[in-house]
């Protein structure tokens, strides 16, 4: 596909050919330095093709509707989208196989890529997926799963864009909270609400 737009989100210091490398971390050396955390600086539907290979995980339960959003909202209607997670379920055994330390080092994420870049925080796992609540996740974008494998430890998704999502549309989405709901707060919020309160939270940081 001669002059397609294909976009490599978090690619670390896996650098592939043909495509737009990004990420957040200068020393990766990514073809654009962007976090991802922010508006992708791309046209609505003007993308081709999107790879996040361990990435969405690294997005907790709130931030990765945003972020998500983006890709979305960047991504061609029939265009696809690959996405590499841990596979939460199948990772819930390595406690009683390996133990505690094993567990929770890889529960956690590692903040030292291939022992050559410190991350930071970008390192951390803030989510997890099962195939279930990924494919009902990725749906909420006008995502339909094409294929869902399991490789590894990981659940590899490829989904095709079948319609675009206004902004307006997905603040509609409503967000449980199992501790709000168990405590004091708010059961469900939409993700409107949850937009506006992000956005507090960053201009006070």
């Amino acid at each position: 596909m001669s002059g397609a737009i294909r976009l490599h989100l978090g690619c670390g210091l896996n650098k592939i050919s043909g495509w737009v490398n990004i990420d957040s971390v200068s020393n990766c050396q990514p073809d654009l330095v962007h976090d991802l955390s922010k508006p992708l600086p791309y046209a609505d539907l003007s993308v081709d093709e999107i790879l996040a290979e361990d990435l969405l995980e690294h997005f907790d339960k709130y931030m990765r509707f945003l972020v998500f959003g983006e890709w979305a909202r960047v991504l061609k209607v029939s265009g696809r989208m690959t996405v590499q997670v841990p596979n939460f379920e199948k990772i819930l055994f390595r406690y009683f196989k390996f133990g505690f330390d094993n567990f929770v080092d890889f529960i956690f994420g590692e903040n030292m890529l291939r022992s050559e870049v410190y991350i930071g925080h970008f390192g951390n796992h803030k989510w997890g997926y099962s195939q279930k609540s990924l494919c009902e996740f990725v749906r909420h974008f006008g995502m339909e799963p094409v294929s869902i494998k399991k490789e590894g430890l990981n659940l590899r998704l490829v989904a095709e864009k079948r319609q675009h999502v206004s902004v307006a549309e997905l603040d509609k989405i409503m967000i449980y909270s199992h501790a709000n709901a168990h405590g004091i707060g708010q059961a469900r919020m939409s993700l409107g609400q949850v937009r506006e309160k992000i956005k507090v939270f960053k201009n006070n940081s």
